[in-house]
């Protein structure tokens, strides 16, 4: 059984090279790469198997009592990817303020839509033309879980 492991990451040149990894980088949008940020309220976790970096969870503190979440996990993290997941959201919720938290999906990227579902988010709506990728308008999808959610989950 491999070890899988969170912890925070602040090296900013494993964030850039997550980020430039073909697989990552296809969630950039409004007509800007995929890329670091860099706010008080974001911070990153690192998703290690085996001590290796597969990738992070971005976590955006969006809210008093909300976190929105990011999956940037790299394709060799994908038979992983449910069980970092839910240790993202055990993280998350480990938080006694933390009542909720949010995933945004781009229109189109089915599979990480999926990924959310089967985590155990419901679907709660569409952002329409919420963001430009590629020059074209699309939507986001939202979806959400509560800490009641996750805790009978």
């Amino acid at each position: 059984m491999p070890l899988l492991e969170l912890h925070p990451l602040t090296d900013e040149y494993a964030l850039a090279e997550l980020y430039r990894d073909p697989y990552i980088a296809r969630v950039g949008h409004d007509d800007r790469p995929a890329t670091l940020i860099d706010h008080p309220a974001v911070r990153y976790l690192g998703a290690h198997v085996n001590g290796i970096l597969v990738g992070a969870f971005l976590v955006i503190e969006s809210g008093f009592i909300e976190l929105d979440l990011h999956a940037l996990l790299q394709r060799r993290a994908l038979p992983y990817s449910r069980a970092l997941g839910r240790l993202c959201l055990g993280h998350a919720f480990s938080n006694p303020v933390i009542e909720r938290v949010t995933a945004y999906v781009i229109e189109g990227m089915n599979a990480a839509r999926n990924y959310c579902i089967k985590l155990g988010f419901k679907v709660e709506g569409l952002r329409r033309n919420a963001c430009r990728q590629n020059g074209r308008l699309l939507g986001v999808h939202v979806l959400g879980m509560t800490r009641n959610e996750w805790e009978c989950n």
